[in-house]
């Protein structure tokens, strides 16, 4: 504290300079801030960290041009900031990977997410009438923080020397020289004497080795490794010199770490890792088919540069050939067609076949990505095997081996998890508990949102007739809704599940009896379908969103399915164990 106090404390050096002008004064820039300039400005805002007024980036941005034109403009008719604006907290980013000394820090303030975008477009403003060029920006050399590396051609014996002695001076300092084994960073990058030190291999290796020595849960680890620890290495490869051989060693050191995080099967399909989590997978990066890629845009960016130097030097066939790897076995274009092929592979997959309708609702399965506490960290991986039908079952166990077993439970049907959780007489009454807690969890999002709800045991239908599970009705409407977890996509679609609800709730006496306890409003029957890896019917979430049910309780509702189907199949694997 002493030594930023004496930092951040001393007050500026004065700078008694004359200040000669350039031009007449540009009262274009007090203009009013126009809606164009608003909408520029959100449009580029990226995630970033919030100020000390908790604002965060998406608020700022879920507010519209239209608002924020209205406060930019206010604070520039009143000729002074908000006194938010001129708050900021300050975050210490170590300079070394191991700090020793206060000074091994860099301050850096952070202010309001308001306030950066009203200075960028007041910066955008200036830089049409003073603009600066790239090396004006923030170019000021500090000899204590800088040091040489010298190569020495040696031509006679065909070699190159290191050169350990200080030759440069700045301002009177002499700048001290890197030794051979010393290394300084750049651009996220670690150089030395020798190039480049460590492989994206070693680095990744080390980041999961911490990663998985951590006390966190599985979700929490999935999380840090796609958000944190993925794009650092993927950034380190793309930039430097990379092998084939390394990025195909990479894929399978990430995958390594996942099987024993999560406690997977060893064939569990590849295809599930790096599919994306909205088609069923786990949206794990491949570097084997990314990096090919993002070296390839970087070149094409390099040729449609504004600068003639840059983009001859392009066309280099030198430079051409760092950015291409040989022995690449798939490359794309975009991330659009990485994503297809990738769900292709996982949907080809006998494990994975029965995704094929995970993508009709994408935004319930985001509880596999974003380390939430939705669940525990057992249910977690537990959800996840049975999203990937990898669970133990006898069918699985005999894969390649022998004839898959039947069921021992007198139902004379294969073994397999799809039997298990839809018509094993084992299991009967854990399925009806899942179906029971759905229904249930549907009653009371609708009842919350002002909708009156009768359960199923509350009213009598004909007879001969089941009842339907939920009579949700208002002064006007009348809905007949009927919850089902089906078999996945091998037995057929979801919609079909759904209209064979619909047609045998579309009855006349039905309507009669649900007239008597709802009102005479207009009815109509409600088909509520989910499988049993957890994908929701598209009609379904469409209701349920009509209804005002928010995103997060549909995405509830879809891990509340996985948990019954948890509990199904650990019923058997107990009986098994016994």
């Amino acid at each position: 504290m002493e030594y930023w106090k004496r930092v951040l404390g001393r007050e500026s050096d004065p700078d008694g300079r004359p200040v000669k002008p350039l031009r007449e004064p540009a009262v274009e820039i007090e203009e009013p801030i126009s809606l164009a300039e608003c909408k520029k400005a959100l449009r580029d805002l990226k995630q970033t960290a919030s100020g000390p007024d908790g604002v965060s980036w998406s608020s700022v941005k879920s507010l519209g041009p239209g608002w924020l034109q209205y406060l930019f403009n206010s604070i520039l008719a009143c000729g002074y900031p908000t006194k938010s604006f001129k708050n900021s907290r300050t975050v210490l980013i170590p300079k070394t990977e191991k700090p020793s000394d206060p000074g091994e820090f860099r301050p850096l303030a952070i202010a309001s997410v308001f306030g950066r975008v009203f200075h960028r477009i007041l910066a955008s403003r200036l830089g049409v009438w003073a603009p600066l060029g790239a090396s004006q920006r923030a170019f000021q050399v500090n000899p204590a923080k800088c040091s040489t590396l010298a190569i020495i051609w040696d031509g006679k014996n065909k070699r190159w020397l290191h050169d350990a002695k200080g030759q440069f001076k700045f301002r009177g300092s002499t700048l001290p020289a890197l030794g051979v084994e010393e290394s300084y960073k750049y651009l996220g990058l670690q150089y030395g004497s020798k190039g480049k030190l460590k492989t994206g291999l070693e680095l990744l290796k080390g980041m999961l080795r911490e990663l998985k020595e951590a006390p966190l849960k599985p979700q929490q680890r999935v999380f840090l490794l796609r958000t944190n620890i993925l794009p650092k290495i993927m950034y380190y490869l793309v930039n430097g010199r990379v092998h084939q051989y390394t990025l195909r060693e990479c894929d399978k050191c990430v995958r390594r770490f996942l099987r024993e995080v999560l406690h997977l099967p060893h064939d569990t399909p590849v295809s599930a890792f790096h599919a994306c989590a909205k088609d069923g997978g786990l949206d794990i990066d491949c570097f084997e088919s990314l990096v090919p890629m993002y070296k390839w845009q970087k070149l094409v960016s390099l040729e449609e540069v504004p600068d003639n130097l840059v983009r001859d030097l392009s066309q280099l066939p030198a430079i051409r050939k760092r950015f291409q790897l040989k022995g690449a076995q798939t490359s794309f274009n975009n991330r659009a067609e990485y994503r297809m092929f990738w769900k292709n592979k996982l949907l080809d997959n006998l494990d994975g076949f029965g995704l094929g309708e995970a993508a009709d609702v994408p935004q319930v399965h985001s509880w596999v990505t974003d380390g939430s506490s939705l669940l525990t960290g057992e249910m977690y991986i537990k959800c996840l095997k049975i999203r990937w039908n990898v669970w133990p079952t006898a069918a699985r166990a005999s894969r390649g081996r022998r004839q898959a077993p039947l069921c021992d439970a007198g139902c004379r049907q294969i073994e397999g998890l799809g039997h298990i959780l839809q018509q094993c007489n084992r299991t009967w009454d854990k399925r009806g508990a899942r179906h029971d807690r759905i229904v249930e969890f549907v009653g009371s999002q609708v009842e919350r949102r002002g909708f009156n709800v009768i359960k199923e045991k509350s009213f009598a239908t004909p007879r001969g007739h089941r009842r339907p599970d939920l009579i949700i009705y208002n002064k006007d409407r009348v809905w007949i809704a009927d919850v089902t977890i089906c078999a996945d996509r091998g037995a057929g679609p979801m919609a079909l599940a759904r209209d064979n609800k619909i047609k045998y709730y579309t009855d006349e006496d039905l309507a009669t009896e649900v007239a008597k306890v709802a009102g005479p409003g207009a009815q109509s029957v409600v088909g509520l379908v989910w499988n049993w890896r957890g994908c929701c019917e598209k009609k379904t979430d469409e209701w349920l969103k009509k209804m005002g049910v928010p995103i997060e309780s549909r995405r509830l509702a879809s891990v509340r399915v996985l948990e019954g189907s948890v509990w199904c199949a650990r019923r058997c694997l107990e009986r098994e164990l016994e």
